[in-house]
């Protein structure tokens, strides 16, 4: 179980790493730097040279650097896959009779390769909006599978440490509820940053808080509900930390990280409003939102292994 557990940890920080790449690929404008998938301009190492271009490719669409961008991420993305691929098998050996890691590491598996084919699905729809937000919301649910096989093989390693937190009862239900509204936020937010993308173009003259604003309705639900998720974290991970009567370091500072990351989260939000929409600030924005859905599932977990919830609840 040693085995699964440490790669499983290995698989999730490749992802998180996988996932900030992502980032950087989609703000550089790389992500139609190769136009054909699995392909790069037709080739398995994309070209150095237009004239190593194949003669059916318009020349017009090269830009060696864009190019090579995204060759990295999807070869980045190959060792993530067989990352995965390797907990899975390990979960195969290790854990089949304990269906609360087996499964999840199956499921990251098979949402792993669903992704890489959703990744050709991306190329060809030319960056569809509805197309890169279901690409972003399965990655933080890949992420996700990957950090709950990791704690609980972890914990299965570890019993001792799996029923040493005490904390408040509906501490899993509350931090289910930010988990939700984080997913959201994340959809909400893809689709605010593709707006944007259409009115940089159309209006290049104007702000970054004009641009929002002439979007509407997306904006205006996503400063909402990140407002909402700031303050409902700091209020649920105060219950928690003053309501525990012991906590394990690692869920303590899960508590902690996922204040202080809702908060950057919230900053790098205002940014965009009332200094400029920034290309690293946009890759940071999205990384820390899934650093964020990491601490809360840290939480989540550690809540439903313990053996003794405190009967005071945390709404009351």
């Amino acid at each position: 179980m040693k085995s699964l557990w440490r790669m499983a940890l290995i698989s999730t920080i490749a992802t998180y790493v996988l996932i900030f790449i992502g980032g950087l690929v989609r703000v550089s404008g790389a992500g139609l730097g190769c136009p054909d998938w699995p392909t790069c301009f037709g080739r398995w190492i994309p070209p150095t040279d237009i004239s190593q271009l194949p003669p059916d490719i318009d020349p017009s669409r090269f830009n060696m650097t864009l190019a090579w961008i995204e060759y990295l991420n999807r070869l980045s993305g190959v060792i993530v896959g067989l990352l995965i691929a390797a907990t899975a098998v390990l979960a195969l050996m290790y854990a089949r009779r304990t269906p609360r890691i087996f499964w999840p590491a199956v499921g990251a598996g098979l949402l792993t390769a669903f992704q890489g084919w959703q990744g050709s699905v991306v190329i060809s729809s030319e960056l569809a909006p509805f197309v890169v937000t279901v690409h972003s919301v399965l990655a933080l649910i890949i992420v996700s599978l990957l950090l709950w096989v990791t704690l609980q093989a972890y914990y299965e390693s570890h019993p001792a440490e799996a029923g040493d937190n005490y904390l408040p009862l509906g501490s899993a239900r509350w931090v289910t509820v930010l988990w939700g509204i984080a997913i959201i936020q994340v959809m909400l937010g893809t689709q605010l940053r593709e707006g944007i993308e259409i009115m940089r173009d159309e209006y290049p003259a104007l702000t970054a808080a004009q641009w929002i604003m002439k979007i509407g309705g997306v904006s205006h639900v996503h400063l909402t509900f990140g407002v909402l998720l700031a303050v409902l974290t700091f209020w649920i991970g105060r219950r928690i930390s003053r309501g525990a009567e012991h906590m394990t370091p690692l869920v303590r500072q899960a508590v902690g990280a996922s204040m202080i990351l809702v908060g950057l989260q919230l900053i790098t939000g205002l940014v965009f409003i009332f200094v400029d929409i920034r290309p690293m600030v946009q890759v940071f924005h999205l990384w820390i939102a899934s650093l964020y859905v990491g601490a809360l599932l840290i939480v989540f977990a550690s809540s439903r292994r313990a053996r003794q919830p405190l009967q005071v609840e945390i709404g009351a």
